[in-house]
């Protein structure tokens, strides 16, 4: 880590209030916000109070402030503006990727068994909708990129028509060869769509180059912005031949009253329904902004270097299994471990209750998840390590913190 990046992380720290009296290690479920995202929606929200929400200036604030962050997320993703629809979340995004094509019984759709149900779920819908063939590849957080691209390559054939998956796995933290996969898929006819719940704000992203159909983020986790917002990426020569799941007037290229209608082919903000919320547009943007400022590349090289250290601490400790990706290509920011024979969420509820540590446990996997990111530092996965080795020593959590466990988000 060079001293500009160093600096540069203590000034997002510094920044980040919640790291004053939290280790907070949970960007993958919802990150640490900034004050500067927190007064980007405050400012908003005054604003729009002393103007009213439909006077002049604020109407042409709401349009410049969506303007910019379409081309602040083409510029994070490495694609065109006309590319980026602003949606309500990454599942959303999914859907309108998903269900954009017309898919028949027999199709083949393909996705793995470490998708979140954001991915999952709108896989099996297709099948019980449309009746297609779902083929569900086996990951196992030991695969390295040439034994996941093998596995791809016996499941997706020429009957395929669709692949789901994340580049970046909730369940495991791997990092999966997303460009090697959509090279395969695309040569057997199938189109991609892309889970980015874990990536946007975590791992660099060029998706021209990727070369997938949709990828879809959103703006509450790596990227620390508010929720209720994604962002939606549609490659150019595939607006035209998805179809908008929900359609609204942004789906009519024209229409009237008299019955004539014709619709938007090639415009992306067909995918978009209505009204967002400005205050959330605003801190969403200087989300974005922060982390180009901070640099791609910069932030995912810090929260692996974050990651192998904690490699190294929670594996030296005696009885503590790492359950995540370890291989250099699909290491990330996302580090797990299993103490076998007790219970995750027990083990989450007591490093929070005992030492304000926030993360989450992965029920899928048996295991914590810890999301390290540029606000943390190596003391605070000593802290956590230091705590993990006091559980495994005394082979369970205090009565208190064995908690009834409940659905997962």
């Amino acid at each position: 880590m060079t001293t500009d990046h160093a600096a540069r992380w203590a000034a997002v720290r510094a920044s980040t209030p919640v790291t004053r009296d939290y280790i907070y290690v949970n960007a993958g479920f919802c990150g640490a916000r900034t004050t500067a995202v927190g007064d980007a929606m405050k400012q908003r929200i005054d604003f729009e109070e002393l103007h009213g929400p439909t006077t002049k200036p604020v109407m042409d604030e709401r349009a410049d402030l969506a303007r910019r962050l379409r081309a602040a997320t083409a510029q994070m993703m490495g694609a065109d503006v006309e590319e980026i629809a602003i949606t309500g979340n990454t599942t959303e995004g999914v859907n309108i990727g998903v269900n954009g094509i017309a898919l028949k019984p027999g199709d083949g759709v393909v996705t793995t068994n470490i998708e979140h149900g954001g991915g999952m779920i709108p896989a099996y819908w297709t099948r019980r909708r449309y009746g297609t063939e779902l083929t569900i590849v086996p990951i196992e957080h030991g695969n390295g990129s040439g034994e996941i691209v093998e596995r791809f390559d016996q499941a997706i054939n020429d009957t395929t028509k669709l692949v789901i998956l994340s580049e970046i796995s909730y369940a495991t933290g791997q990092a999966l060869p997303l460009a090697e996969i959509t090279r395969l898929a695309h040569a057997r006819g199938a189109t991609v769509v892309v889970d980015g719940a874990q990536t946007g704000g975590h791992i660099p992203i060029d998706a021209h180059a990727l070369g997938v159909d949709a990828y879809a983020i959103p703006a509450h986790k790596w990227l620390c912005g508010p929720e209720g917002l994604g962002m939606l990426y549609v490659r150019r020569d595939r607006i035209a031949d998805l179809d908008p799941v929900k359609v609204s007037g942004r789906a009519a290229a024209s229409y009237d009253f008299e019955g004539h209608f014709e619709a938007k082919r090639d415009d992306v903000t067909k995918f978009e329904v209505s009204t967002n919320s400005t205050p959330v547009v605003a801190g969403t943007l200087v989300a974005v902004e922060q982390y180009l400022e901070s640099g791609p590349q910069a932030v995912w090289d810090r929260v692996r270097d974050l990651t192998r250290y904690a490699e190294q601490q929670f594996g030296a400790i005696p009885g503590v299994e790492l359950t995540g990706g370890r291989t250099e290509a699909t290491r990330s920011g996302l580090f797990f471990f299993a103490l076998p024979g007790l219970d995750p969420a027990h083990v989450a509820a007591y490093l929070q209750g005992e030492a304000k540590v926030v993360c989450r446990s992965v029920r899928q996997v048996g295991s914590v998840r810890l999301s390290l990111h540029v606000y943390n530092t190596e003391a605070e996965v000593d802290r956590m390590a230091e705590l993990v080795a006091s559980v495994a020593a005394a082979g369970g959590v205090p009565e208190q913190y064995r908690v009834a466990t409940g659905p997962e988000a």
